[in-house]
């Protein structure tokens, strides 16, 4: 009767700590480009390509994620729910042939729950199980990571604070003109000081999908910008006009910083599983 306790005891152990020490599988799901730069898919250098790579670099060096694959899967989400959407409207014109729409609008894909794209889909909404359960299966991964590029370019940010000291230099520039002072009256030769920021800006959706069910679980909205300051002082300037590659990988690796910190530290509070 002891050996029986025993054998229990010890098998009831061995199944508690495969089931803790069981951490959930992903795949990182190649980026979407929803941006006119989508044409560069085919470079290495292309938004959609490094923005997957890194994060899932970063991911996996976390050690907080188990992933099936060292690299981006080419599966191309956009594509395969578009085959589906033809699919859907075949039916649609079936209906509207023989003038029966009951089994259309019966039909589970016509439900509310159902994202209309990958690129729209949020927490709660269910993307076609059909597709994310066979990526899942055939990687062997409960989890999807699927990204998507919804904006990208450059811009002008004025910086307020420098703005406010441009304009506090120009009028003691000019009082002090006035009244004949040699220093800041050689300030006031150069005129206001000009102060612009250029940069990069990213801004992309990132979304965790359960594979069985395409239930969208997790989702975060992350914009990476990376600046440089222009100051011009009348015919001085100072810093650089032109938009640089280097400028690109640090607004990438700023996008990057944020969406793993996001996923690293709501899978740690429990807001992913």
């Amino acid at each position: 009767m002891r050996k029986i306790f025993l054998a229990t005891i010890l098998l009831a152990v061995i199944f508690f700590t495969s089931q803790v020490s069981a951490a959930p599988t992903f795949v990182m799901l190649k980026f979407s480009d929803d941006t006119r730069f989508d044409v560069l898919n085919g470079s290495k250098d292309a938004p959609a390509i490094q923005l997957s790579e890194r994060i899932l670099e970063r991911l996996g060096k976390s050690k907080k994620f188990d992933f099936m694959s060292l690299e981006p899967l080419s599966e191309d989400m956009e594509a395969l729910l578009y085959d589906e959407k033809v699919g859907e409207y075949n039916k649609f014109l079936a209906a509207t042939n023989s003038g029966n729409y009951n089994a259309f609008f019966e039909d589970e894909n016509f439900s509310e729950k159902r994202a209309q794209s990958i690129a729209t889909a949020q927490v709660g909404q269910i993307i076609s199980p059909e597709i994310t359960s066979k990526i899942g299966k055939d990687h062997g991964a409960e989890y999807l990571i699927q990204g998507t590029i919804i904006n990208l370019g450059t811009g002008k940010w004025l910086n307020e604070n420098l703005e406010f000291i441009s304009g506090a230099i120009t009028q003691y520039a000019s009082v002090a003109a006035a009244y004949g002072s040699n220093v800041l009256g050689f300030i006031g030769n150069f005129g206001a000081i000009d102060v612009q920021k250029k940069g990069i800006g990213i801004q992309c959706d990132v979304r965790v999908i359960k594979a069985e069910t395409g239930e969208v679980v997790w989702s975060k909205r992350v914009t990476g910008v990376a600046e440089q300051n222009l100051i011009g002082m009348g015919f001085v300037n100072f810093g650089h006009s032109n938009i640089s590659y280097s400028l690109y990988e640090k607004a990438i690796d700023k996008a990057v910083d944020k969406i793993t910190d996001a996923l690293i530290n709501d899978a740690a509070a429990g807001k992913i599983f």
